[in-house]
């Protein structure tokens, strides 16, 4: 809901499509720098805690981007300050919540916790960016123009805080402690991994340049306004048709998992995924749109 928010915003504000662009990489450049030592935090300390940590910041960045919509400011630098914590919170926090069922369900129930537990993630995809531009169309025509980030902000701030109570519930299993030291050594471990695994490094390679060159979901404020001519609610769907995608494919390969010519099907999904992007740039039709955005998020799960 943040993030979708934060775009139509930000687009709002200043009408340019390079800001939009700022928005990814003023999140994703602190996740790069910290990803390493991130993962070594999350093996080395209380992961429910980390995650409690995250929210609690997560919660801050909320209130700060309140804040900052009900003043109506006309700079963006305090926004991507914002999304700059946020990139650093995440960094954190996703390694520890990957890693988080494990230390919390038995063994013998941990194949269908863990399948829950990415259910529950593909709807939260889904639903948060629909629900947001719902709930920022809604604000901007019954509280008042130019009031419908504040709105969508206070109400993720709410979200944030009953999840800290909730995790604040959840009691941790008892596993052995294997703490190691920081070094070099422990934070290159997993690139070592990677390196040593031609065909785990060329599957993430190929996934890492495709999005990077084909990354058309940081355009949609743009698109959506510009393009489709339409206001938020229209974008919350186009921004949570990749979710929508993912979500099919992940339930569609629990069932008819990928055991032969793995390699073909990666490259078709890559391929699928650059037409899928053609197409989205080429259409002025919303349905065709939101067709080739569910494709693109098809290829997440190849």
């Amino acid at each position: 809901m943040v993030i979708m928010a934060v775009g139509w915003q930000v687009y709002h504000i200043t009408g340019h499509v390079l800001d939009l662009g700022l928005i990814g990489l003023s999140q994703f450049l602190p996740f790069l720098c910290l990803v390493l030592f991130s993962g070594h935090v999350a093996d080395q300390f209380d992961r429910r805690i980390i995650i409690m940590i995250g929210h609690c910041s997560y919660v801050a960045c909320a209130l700060l981007l309140l804040n900052f919509a009900r003043l109506k400011i006309g700079a963006t630098l305090p926004i991507f300050g914002v999304l700059a914590i946020l990139g650093v919170t995440r960094a954190f926090q996703m390694p520890a919540s990957q890693s988080f069922v494990p230390t919390i369900v038995p063994a013998a129930m941990l194949r269908g916790a863990l399948a829950i537990n990415s259910s529950a993630n593909q709807v939260a995809a889904i639903l948060g960016p629909s629900v947001g531009g719902i709930v920022y169309a809604f604000a901007e025509a019954r509280v008042g123009r130019n009031s419908g980030a504040g709105v969508v902000y206070g109400a993720a701030a709410v979200l944030l805080m009953a999840a800290i109570a909730l995790m604040a519930l959840i009691a941790k299993r008892r596993l052995a402690s294997n703490r190691s030291s920081l070094s070099w050594a422990a934070l290159l471990q997993g690139l070592r991994f990677v390196w040593h695994r031609k065909t785990v490094l060329g599957a993430i390679s190929l996934d890492l340049f495709a999005v990077l060159f084909g990354g058309a979901t940081a355009l949609l404020p743009a698109y959506t306004r510009d393009v489709l001519h339409a206001g938020p609610e229209v974008f919350g769907y186009l921004r949570a048709a990749p979710g929508i995608g993912a979500g099919a494919m992940a339930i569609w390969l629990a069932f008819r998992p990928v055991s032969r010519h793995v390699g073909v099907t990666m490259f078709a999904g890559v391929a699928a995924f650059g037409m899928a992007t053609v197409v989205l740039g080429l259409t002025h039709l919303f349905w065709v749109a939101m067709v080739a955005l569910v494709v693109l998020g098809d290829r997440r799960h190849d």
